[in-house]
């Protein structure tokens, strides 16, 4: 037992590395993706992730039934839904657009909508007067409050009046501001946190007023038209991947157990897209814990292998003496298992010691374990099957391939292509679960590629070291023969060596991969170094951009929103649709593309057009399908319609949002008057400037167009936005679940080096002891040991050369043979860039020879100094330097 003590404690940790990666990995990647899910629901906007019930209220029906709605609602939900409710209210409330008030002393008419709703005393703060408590005799006002910021726009005060139509007067009684301005309740009462003010003639003022339901009863019984609102929001910290399709099923199934009113918001269909891109981290991390745990297992079985090799006399002995078979097995098995299953147990500890929620792995860590145990019994029973004292050339043991070893090696093949067909046609997510054959896909590749190398690379090296061998040198000559004779025998280490080369290839290809795609989607959305966007800004905007230190051109927008269309400028001509039309100064923002250093291109038409004729307009494919051939068209701008044509079609802009229907037109070729500017509302700029200032130039511009204007009452918001290219970058970072992702990288990549350099070392053992009998006897002859260190390096260069190239060709290979199961474009905002290698990567592969080389001749050189080379040759024994 003392001869394989180092490989036994080797079965131990590599069985614990074992239990940290099976049990730990997947909880990891659970809570990473569980968090991802929550922050996920937790961003979106309240329409898509509130469940709400809208309808109008029943004529002759008092409001005062919402609560008792509001829970009765709630009762018909699946118990999946309406357990990981936390928040919900009900709100009834006079439409704004019918709630006209009169008497009001403003300048401008006014709409004020009231309004009752649960949670009024919980979300806000009393600071002047006192709660409504409207009376439902005739003659008293409808009681409302209001917040600090109508009292200050509207210049209302508590005892201020007006008059709500048939409903009669209605009083403020009270002043309250809100507890937390951001908090759910305000998501329908924006209104009341920000009035509307006039910004054009004819436009009326706008607000929420909160009353309690005797008020809002007091206008439905006058046939003021009134709505209603059931609103209940899922707890982000009550989700979990693990529930999720539960969730699903019971959010699909409430579109149809509305009370008298539609569901609307779309949850359930957020939460399907988080449920692909989780999916597709599920892939990925499979395939690299497939590929991981692969090469733990052969390092196991190599471990196996060479104690078994150490100890061969020793069972051999056993043999003559008349141990049986099975009592070798059993002897063997008892000095492993002290070892390897407290190295399981640890590992396991360890692996759900880490954060996270639980995965179903325990079976595999058991099985894993098991091949621990049993792969130095099982390997002693089968090596002792026939009886032999006689050394054995372990160079030659694998010279001849018998007809089993074929069909094995020629199996592996046509899995590793059946499983690569079956991937791309199905998905690695076939089932509920990952398929365990299809996520040892790239295993079998790189296994099946070694097996191809190890077979093919004895011909070349055969021929280089007859050429060789015409030197003055042995040293070439020899150490070349010996790689060509013990190539086939190697096929093992080798192939545990492809098959962690390959999985940190292939995890650095695929982080390359969604890096480019990435950098591609951030230059889609910012085409410059940094956006500008404001409400709008005066023309000369552009030039003050232009004149901020560390700015080097500028190109304005205008964004309009949906946009009617017509066939031409003729009153009655034909609409086409409504559109999102973008006017952008083309050659400007070319500039701005080159300055940035942007991949991006922009059609020769559109940049050199110029005024005279119809601006060449760009078209998305739906926007060109509904114009049925029609080559020109016209869009009013900012009050003045232009006439633009057709010139050409696009399925993306630059700087524009994913939108299946936009019009993108040359600022330059529009026949703009001087008495009529079209002003815009945004900037692409390239540089890189103090934000601060960039921010005071868009200001001053904004203040700028409301003076020209005439500064209506209350004004717009004069807030200049700035999105730089790095921050949004830096947001698809942070976005679904590129924890996931990042976490799958790390394993493949720490992970598959750190066991192929320990591939190499059992390479290097393997025939270590052959090497040093052959050294001794070389050394006899005049052979230094810097010939001895050489010989090693000559003779290991070719076949570590070989199996890191082909781990790395396969590892390049996959992320483009699996693409359609790995859905990569999940994590690049739908951009697809290929395959791409950090050069870093390619540099690695020579450093990873090189690494492997410099392992190999470290641990040869610690093997023969414990071997005492010198006791073997004068012995004659090949075993007489064992210790």
């Amino acid at each position: 037992m003392r001869a394989s003590l180092g490989q036994l404690v080797l079965l131990g940790l590599l069985t614990a590395v074992a239990g940290v990666l099976v049990i730990g990995t997947p909880r990891v990647a659970n809570g990473l993706t569980d968090q991802a899910l929550r922050d996920r629901v937790a961003s979106l906007p309240y329409l898509v992730k509130d469940v709400n019930y809208r309808g109008g209220f029943p004529a002759n029906r008092s409001t005062r039934t919402m609560p008792n709605r509001l829970q009765s609602q709630r009762d018909v939900f699946y118990p999946d839904l309406r357990n990981r409710i936390s928040q919900s209210w009900w709100t009834v409330y006079t439409d704004l657009a019918e709630s006209w008030a009169t008497d009001t002393g403003l300048p401008s008419k006014a709409q004020f909508s009231l309004r009752a709703a649960s949670g009024l005393q919980q979300e806000t703060r009393l600071v002047e007067g006192r709660w409504p408590a409207t009376l439902d005799e005739p003659g008293f006002p409808i009681e409302i409050v209001i917040t600090p910021a109508e009292a200050t726009a509207l210049h209302y005060q508590v005892g201020s009046r007006y008059r709500f139509g048939a409903a009669g007067g209605v009083q403020v009684v009270g002043i309250v501001e809100p507890v937390d301005p951001k908090a759910g309740f305000w998501d329908t009462a924006a209104l009341a946190l920000k009035p509307y003010q006039p910004r054009d003639d004819g436009e009326a003022f706008q607000a929420i007023f909160f009353t309690d339901t005797a008020g809002v009863d007091r206008a439905h019984y006058v046939d003021v038209p009134t709505l209603y609102d059931l609103r209940y929001r899922v707890g982000p910290e009550h989700l979990d991947m693990a529930v999720l399709p539960s969730m699903v099923s019971a959010l699909y199934a409430a579109r149809s157990q509305g009370i008298e009113a539609q569901m609307e918001g779309g949850l359930d269909t957020a939460l399907s897209r988080f449920a692909d891109a989780a999916r597709a981290g599920q892939s990925l991390l499979a395939v690299v814990q497939a590929g991981t745990l692969a090469t733990l297992a052969g390092l196991v079985l190599l471990a196996a292998r060479l104690a078994v090799s150490r100890r061969r006399s020793e069972f051999a002995l056993l043999r003559a003496r008349g141990g049986s078979v099975l009592e070798i097995g059993g002897r063997t098995l008892a000095e492993v298992l002290p070892v390897v299953l407290p190295g399981a147990v640890l590992g396991g500890l360890a692996g759900a010691a880490l954060p996270g929620r639980p995965a179903d792995t325990l079976t595999v860590m058991v099985l894993f374990a098991l091949l621990a145990v049993l792969a130095m019994p099982v390997i002693a029973m089968l090596t002792l099957r026939r009886l032999s004292f006689s050394g054995e050339r372990e160079d030659l043991a694998g010279s001849k391939v018998g007809a089993k070893r074929r069909t094995a090696e020629l199996s592996l093949l046509v899995l590793g292509a059946l499983g690569v067909w079956l991937v791309r046609r199905r998905g690695l997510d076939a089932a509920e679960s990952v398929d365990v054959y299809l996520a040892a896909v790239p295993v079998l590749l790189a296994a099946g590629a070694a097996v191809l190398t190890l077979r093919a690379i004895p011909a070349p090296l055969g021929l280089v070291s007859r050429l060789a061998s015409r030197g003055r040198s042995a040293v070439g000559f020899l150490g070349l023969a010996r790689s060509g004779r013990t190539a086939p025998a190697a096929v093992g280490p080798i192939a545990v060596l492809v098959v962690a080369i390959c999985t940190t290839v292939f995890s650095l290809g695929v982080s390359g991969t969604v890096d480019a795609g990435r950098d591609r989607a951030a230059d889609q959305a910012v085409p410059g170094d940094l956006s500008v966007n404001g409400f709008f800004f005066a023309p000369d905007t552009a030039d003050a951009l232009a004149a901020v230190p560390g700015v080097r051109s500028v190109a304005p927008v205008l964004a309009q929103p949906p946009t009617p269309v017509t066939a031409s400028k003729e009153i009655g001509a034909e609409r086409l649709g409504v559109f999102y039309v973008v006017v952008v100064d083309a050659p400007r923002l070319a500039q701005v593309i080159r300055d940035s250093g942007r991949d991006l291109d922009l059609p020769p038409g559109f940049v050199d057009a110029r005024p005279g004729r119809p601006a060449p307009a760009l078209l998305s494919p739906s926007v060109y399908e509904q114009f049925k051939g029609h080559t020109s068209a016209a869009a009013d701008l900012q009050g003045r319609v232009y006439e633009f044509g057709v010139g050409g079609v696009v399925d993306r802009f630059p700087g524009l949002p994913d939108s299946s229907s936009f019009i993108v037109i040359p600022w330059q070729a529009l026949d703009v008057r001087s008495d009529k500017v079209i002003s815009p509302n945004g900037f692409l700029v390239a540089g890189h400037a103090d934000q601060a200032a960039i921010v005071k130039a868009g200001d001053e511009g904004q203040l700028r167009w409301v003076t020209s204007i005439g500064s209506p009452v209350g004004g717009p918001d004069l807030t200049t936005r700035v999105n730089t290219w790095a921050r949004y970058r830096e947001g698809l970072e942070q976005t679904g679940v590129n924890g996931v992702l990042t976490f799958a990288y790390g394993v493949g990549a720490f992970g598959g080096l750190s066991l192929a350099l320990l591939a190499v070392a059992f390479a290097v053992l393997a025939g270590a002891r052959a090497r040093g009998q052959v050294l001794s006897r070389l050394r006899t002859m005049g052979l230094s040991r810097g010939q001895g260190r050489r010989l090693l390096l000559v003779e290991l260069a070719p076949l570590v050369t070989v199996a890191v190239l082909t781990g790395a060709l396969v590892g390049v290979a996959l992320p483009q043979l699996l693409a359609p199961a790995l859905g990569l474009t999940t994590y690049t905002g739908g951009f697809d860039v290929g395959v791409r290698l950090d050069p870093v990567v390619v540099a690695g592969a020579v450093g990873m020879v090189l690494a492997g080389l410099l392992t190999a001749l470290l641990v040869e050189t610690l093997f023969n100094r414990r071997l005492r080379l010198g006791e073997v040759l004068r012995l004659g024994s090949f075993d007489a330097g064992d210790s």
